[in-house]
């Protein structure tokens, strides 16, 4: 193809029909430059295909991560009502003054409740490691940051402040009243901590805080659950 238009210029100059040349040569600059034009269209063409198959992958494992998220905040929910009530019961049957028996040795390992949420961050930051953009959608990019770094991170922050609690002040008071055994705590003065403020304070804190973590779960899954509608509809757009 390059031969045939060489030859068809080499042609017009040796006959000395330079305007024709021109013309001619303005017509293949002009199909140069439509050649160039459609190669780029193309290849930007390409681009956004490619971006938008990332983002269609990346929005699927956001979904996965999020479903996974709202089962593991199902169970912790469960887990911190189980909490509160067994709470609530223990003390009751210490404000009563009853008698010590072997099964309250389970009840007596609430304050050393697991008060975690365990939520998974990887996929997020997979996403802010290739870029917050890579989600084209301005609304829901806005929302999956808000999720993660406003609700996410506020449960997160709770978490630090009960280890830290848990640690510094609630096993000191624990181990002043109680040894372990294999089916949890049993005290070593039944009738001193029947009498123990100290300890019924420590016991009312972690109802509190299970009561709280249980709202803080529920409320996490509701937010969870409109992300996921959104997601839903943008993955729907890809396809």
């Amino acid at each position: 193809m390059i031969k045939f238009f060489r030859k068809i210029r080499y042609d017009l100059m040796v006959k000395n029909k330079t305007g024709k040349y021109l013309k001619y040569a303005f017509g293949e600059i002009v199909l140069v430059v439509i050649g160039i034009l459609i190669a780029l269209q193309i290849s930007n063409w390409n681009e956004r295909r490619k971006t938008s198959e990332k983002e269609l992958i990346l929005l699927t494992e956001l979904q996965s991560a999020l479903n996974l998220n709202k089962e593991k905040l199902n169970y912790r929910s469960d887990n911190f009502k189980n909490v509160s009530i067994e709470g609530k019961l223990l003390e009751v049957h210490l404000s009563n003054n009853l008698a010590y028996n072997d099964s309250l040795q389970s009840y007596f390992t609430i304050p050393t409740t697991d008060f975690s949420f365990q939520i998974s961050y990887s996929t997020y930051e997979n996403i802010k490691s290739q870029g917050f953009d890579i989600v084209s959608n301005s609304e829901l990019r806005l929302k999956i940051i808000n999720l993660y770094d406003e609700v996410f991170a506020n449960s997160r922050d709770q978490e630090i402040k009960t280890s830290n609690l848990l640690t510094n002040s609630i096993q000191p008071i624990m181990f002043k009243y109680f040894k372990v055994t294999p089916i949890g705590f049993k005290p070593t003065d039944y009738k001193r901590l029947l009498s123990s403020e100290e300890y019924s304070n420590v016991l009312s804190l972690m109802v509190m805080l299970a009561d709280n973590y249980e709202g803080l779960c529920e409320y996490s899954i509701s937010e969870i659950d409109k992300l996921l509608i959104d997601i839903e509809l943008e993955i729907e757009k890809h396809k």
